[in-house]
């Protein structure tokens, strides 16, 4: 849709046709995205805060690693989706909105990127064989 039919479509219809908040304005827009971890932050539970301080082995972080993980490789479908419909609708011959497919692309590769680390997190949790004992049935 075009940029400028968004400005003066209503909130509403706009999130009738699959569209969240639209910002027009640059400074309205980095306001909302400095926003987006303080408000993050503040949304942690007490309860949770409480029981992440109980963590004591590394069993214990392998529920929320595997939870994070599901939701880091939403984010890299989500993005690779971006960036599939971005390849085909924007025009990459126009120096801004092939700026804007290359901050995709990138995007798309740093939520990889932290997705396989997740991951390597949360192989790290499971129990280390005990290797003496191993040994000695091998024997």
């Amino acid at each position: 849709m075009n940029g400028r039919l968004l400005r003066l479509l209503p909130a509403r219809l706009l999130r009738r046709l699959g569209y969240g908040a639209v910002y027009v304005d640059q400074d309205a827009l980095a306001a909302v995205l400095e926003a987006d971890l303080d408000t993050a932050r503040a949304g942690q539970p007490a309860d949770l805060r409480k029981a992440l301080e109980r963590l004591t082995s590394p069993l214990e972080f392998q529920p929320g690693l595997a939870a994070l993980h599901r939701e880091t490789a939403d984010t890299v479908v989500y993005l690779c989706n971006l960036v599939s419909a971005s390849e085909t609708h924007l025009d990459l011959h126009d120096p801004d909105q092939h700026r804007l497919y290359e901050d995709l692309v990138a995007a798309a590769r740093a939520a990889e990127d932290l997705r396989l680390c997740v991951a390597t997190a949360t192989a790290r949790t499971l129990p280390v064989p005990d290797t003496t004992t191993a040994e000695l049935q091998h024997r």
